[in-house]
């Protein structure tokens, strides 16, 4: 469908039809719609046709993969919707298929700190239960994001050791969390 539809794009603009050709160039761009062929599509319009195609395109919005739409609006610098995105996921638990996601939520934490906190802790899962050393690696990275946002975002440093204590207390008998915490997270060792 991509080529059929780019070879007619091509007859069209060849032939001086522009109505055609955005229009066809607009279902290439939402099909699907991603960051790189909205940015691309919205080079190709004029300021007045940008107009009557930006609320077709972002009424398509919703149909993204959750990775673009996050790409989109942190592209138009909305940031409420960027991180009603967020908000709607949990921490991804295999990091190189959300990279983006990660990076905007590092991103976004000095503008809405208890949201991303709240993020980060479903990183954590359950801590509770006995794991394998590499999930504990994982967990003490979310860990250190979350000791980040209490500390150096809210500046709760107290908030941070009372959360921190309790999971420290916890897991105290397993050695294998306690030295992947202690690599990861800033002043785990300490925690008394």
């Amino acid at each position: 469908m991509d080529d059929l539809r780019q070879f007619v794009a091509k007859r069209a603009k060849s032939t001086g039809n522009r109505e055609r050709y955005l229009a066809l160039q607009f279902e290439q761009a939402v099909d699907p719609l991603t960051c790189d062929k909205y940015k691309a599509f919205r080079k190709l319009c004029t300021a007045a046709e940008w107009r009557s195609y930006e609320a077709k395109i972002l009424a398509r919005l919703e149909k993204a993969w959750d990775t673009e739409q996050l790409r989109i609006r942190m592209h138009r610098k909305e940031y409420d919707a960027a991180m009603a995105v967020l908000g709607q996921s949990r921490y991804p638990h295999y990091a190189w298929d959300s990279d983006y996601e990660l990076q905007t939520a590092q991103r976004l934490e000095g503008r809405y700190p208890e949201e991303i906190l709240k993020y980060y802790l479903s990183g954590l899962g359950n801590l509770k239960t006995n794991s394998t050393r590499k999930d504990y690696a994982g967990k003490a990275h979310v860990m250190g994001k979350v000791h980040r946002v209490l500390v150096d975002v809210l500046r709760h440093p107290s908030r941070w050791r009372d959360f921190a204590l309790k999971v420290k207390k916890d897991n105290i008998k397993r050695p294998a969390f306690q030295e992947e915490f202690t690599k990861a997270v800033p002043g785990w060792q300490a925690l008394k």
